[in-house]
């Protein structure tokens, strides 16, 4: 009965170390990737509201309150070209099965490499994140 014990618990120790073989550098890539995407998913569906408020300032602008809106339409603008930026650079360093199924990578110094660059990315989308939100909340209240 002993034996039959400690052969299960050999056995279930075995299986849980197999199952575990992906290395924590790739876990965190995987969880910051998640990350990474709920920002620009977040801040996606902003784009149309951008170009909506941009018509809006440019309909009330003219030559005597110029001043009043040109900073806000331009950081509008700014903030869409951030966004557009943002993609084509994360869909430069990142392959689509990367973005959408995880890190395939077992070298951990190339999972450091990965990494570095993606957190690099993270902070950009945040900051892209923050300006556009900004950017929003200064036009709508100009056009309230």
């Amino acid at each position: 009965m002993k034996t039959t014990h400690l052969l299960l618990i050999g056995l279930i120790t075995v299986f849980a170390s197999c199952s575990d073989t992906q290395p924590k550098e790739a876990k965190a890539f995987d969880q910051k990737m998640t990350k990474t995407i709920a920002i620009h998913d977040e801040v996606m569906p902003e784009m149309s509201k951008i170009n909506q408020l941009i018509s809006q300032l440019e309909t009330k602008m003219d030559s005597t309150n110029i001043e009043n809106y040109q900073p806000a339409i331009d950081n509008l603008k700014s903030g869409h070209d951030k966004m557009m930026s943002w993609m084509k650079s994360f869909g430069d360093e990142f392959s689509k099965s990367e973005i959408n199924q995880g890190i395939q990578v077992k070298n951990v110094d190339s999972l450091k490499q990965h990494l570095k660059t993606l957190d690099k990315s993270f902070q950009e989308a945040k900051d892209m994140r923050d300006h556009i939100q900004e950017a929003i909340q200064e036009a709508e209240a100009l056009i309230n």
